[in-house]
């Protein structure tokens, strides 16, 4: 919402994308390089996320504009502006600032007389704990898995990041009245709808205050909220005229799961199609061209025609692809991922929507491809140039990567039916016939459906549950039906680290971090784990995730750090004081490191007084 209000103010002529905040917020303190209102609006202009949480996380008064931004005026740079993507909840208050500025309202006056009174957002305005606002909800939240109310604050200090009370009708009518034009022209709305770049030429996913996505190929924009009380989501397919908005006012929700679930029931369309490939070549390659045809497919969703039809650069975009299928394996993995980013001339971009509009010109429904994906529409592309003799070589496959369509698109045919489209995995599932269903569907494809994400939910609801015996049952049959995969290997690996067995969990996290180092069984990933543990009143079990994790990321401090948490919260000092020790001596500047060293003295002083 602040993002259009600072682009009315930009078709008004008051606010210059390129000009720096401290223009219109003379107050904010000059910084090591120079910010931008474009990239404050596209989370590059390097300003701090929040430091201490704990602190700036809860505040109980209420704050002004200037005290909002005096927060973290002082705060360093976390990069250089247009170097890295870093989200920000601040970035977005220093543009309620400009907004102030600019139109010389308060943020809520400016919003509400601009933007949500011009599409009837009658129940949206500035959040206020003492206000009498109707139909307010209590907020809840999960602590040491018993349900609470929220913690009571006041969210003023996040104005324009975070500071709003609205609904979901508001939500949709602020949807509806985007893609309808009704604050903003068109050429203003397709770069916030467009991921903006890095100056190293890296898509960010996000443009102006949306995040932007794909569904499968279909163009999307987004965007999730997150404060006490509450968690939302509001998701726009413009080309389908689709939106859905999705509020809750449990904070341990996932609210974009339902609204997935939504534009699944009323697409028809799949909002995701994973490939699982039996070896690790072929998982590299699927995944390149998944990615491919999710970019190239949402270009000619949102543009309605392909990025380019200069032949030349056709021709380069097909010759980026032949170059990294003849790369050595660690630089091909490399040069396809890259082939969606403006580095690369977004070759697979310019590729794939060249496709699809060949093929749509040709009489093919692209409709079905978002509900059949990447795979046969490369199939159906070599198909369709094979007819052809006239068609020029340079925007053909090479015949090795014919062939593997060739093959691919048997096994997907066989294995992607209206059976395993329709596929529901969740707690009420017969977990035996899930078995026999996947295996029997599965067997002997060198390409299958990746339903690894579905099932290791499902492990995490059961146990949740507290339904341990079917947890293993899940993970079981994802290990059988998925070998090679890291996520699969690691959820039993922790299943089993659950029950005290950490001989069984050794060779899965072994055989997890061999498939994907930096994948489910990383540092990151078992710490994450840990916490999720320690969250559900489990610490004892997040001490063993973390244990295992040591042994097989020694060098990580952070793991040390988090042993040292948890012990504490345990009442072990005398852990805590040798894990926080142990993590400082591995790394002595972590991240953490200046708060864990401060830790350490208060707990070596409790000890040595003999104070509890």
């Amino acid at each position: 919402m602040t993002a259009v209000g600072v682009l009315t103010l930009v078709e008004g002529g008051k606010v210059d994308l390129d000009a720096e905040v401290q223009e219109y917020v003379p107050y904010f303190p000059d910084k090591q390089h120079p910010i931008t209102v474009r990239q404050l609006l596209g989370h590059l202009g390097g300003i701090s996320h929040y430091r201490d949480y704990d602190a700036e996380g809860h505040f109980k008064e209420p704050k002004t504009t200037r005290e909002s931004i005096a927060v973290f005026a002082d705060f360093d740079l976390v990069a250089e502006p247009g170097a890295q993507y870093s989200y920000t909840t601040y970035g977005y208050n220093l543009l309620g600032a400009v907004i102030e500025a600019a139109s010389g309202r308060s943020y809520g006056e400016y919003m509400t007389e601009n933007v949500w009174r011009p599409l009837g957002m009658e129940s949206t305005r500035m959040d206020d704990p003492r206000a009498i606002i109707p139909h307010r909800v209590q907020g809840y939240e999960l602590i040491g898995g018993e349900l609470r109310r929220s913690e009571y604050l006041d969210i003023s200090s996040r104005f324009a990041g975070g500071g709003t009370r609205s609904t979901v009708p508001d939500m949709l009518r602020f949807a509806r009245g985007l893609y309808e034009g009704k604050l903003l022209a068109d050429e203003t709305r397709e770069p916030m709808w467009t991921a903006q770049s890095t100056r190293e030429g890296r898509n960010v996913g996000y443009g102006f205050g949306w995040g932007t996505d794909t569904a499968n190929g279909r163009f999307v924009v987004a965007h999730s909220g997150g404060q006490a009380e509450t968690r939302t989501f509001l998701l726009v397919a413009p080309a389908l005229r689709f939106a859905v908005a999705v509020a809750s006012n449990f904070e341990g929700t996932d609210p974009s799961a339902y609204a997935q679930e939504v534009f699944e029931i009323v697409t028809g369309e799949p909002w995701e199609i994973r490939h699982f490939a039996r070896t690790a070549e072929e998982r590299t390659l699927l995944r390149a061209l998944d990615a491919a045809f999710d970019f190239g497919m949402r270009h000619h969703d949102q543009h309605g025609r392909p990025l380019t039809t200069d032949p030349a650069e056709l021709a380069a975009a097909f010759a980026y692809l032949d170059g990294a299928l003849a790369a050595p394996p660690e630089e091909a993995a490399e040069r396809l991922r890259d082939g969606v980013h403006p580095a690369a001339g977004e070759a697979f971009v310019a590729m794939v929507s060249y496709m699809a509009d060949a093929l749509e010109r040709s009489g093919a429904d692209l409709d079905g491809y978002y509900r059949r994906g990447a795979i046969p529409l490369f199939h159906d592309y070599v198909d369709w140039y094979r007819g052809r003799a006239d068609h020029p070589d340079a925007l053909r496959f090479p015949p090795e990567l014919e062939s593997r369509l060739d093959r691919w698109a048997e096994n997907w045919e066989r294995t992607w039916t209206d059976e395993t489209r329709r596929l529901e995995i969740h707690a009420g599932t017969d977990l035996a016939s899930l078995r026999e269903r996947l295996v029997a569907a599965f067997r002997g494809a060198s390409v299958y459906p990746d339903f690894t994400g579905e099932l290791g939910d499902l492990v995490r609801d059961l146990v949740v549950r507290g339904e341990a015996g079917r947890a293993f049952a899940v993970a079981e049959t994802a290990v059988e039906v998925y070998p090679d995969s890291d996520d699969a290997n690691a959820d039993l690996a922790v299943l089993h680290l659950l029950a005290g067995d950490e001989e069984a969990a050794e060779p899965l996290l072994a055989r997890a971090i061999e498939i994907d180092p930096e994948g489910a069984a990383s540092a990151g990933s078992l710490n994450s784990i840990a916490y999720q543990l320690l969250g559900l009143g489990q610490p004892e079990a997040g001490l063993r995730v973390l244990e295992a994790a040591v042994r097989f990321h020694p060098e990580v401090a952070n793991l040390y750090d988090s042993l040292g948490e948890l012990h504490h919260r345990m009442g072990a000092r005398d852990e805590a004081i040798a894990f926080y020790t142990r993590a400082l001596e591995v790394d002595p500047e972590y991240p953490n490191a200046e708060a864990a060293q401060k830790i350490l003295e208060d707990l070596t002083r409790e000890v040595a007084s003999g104070g509890g």
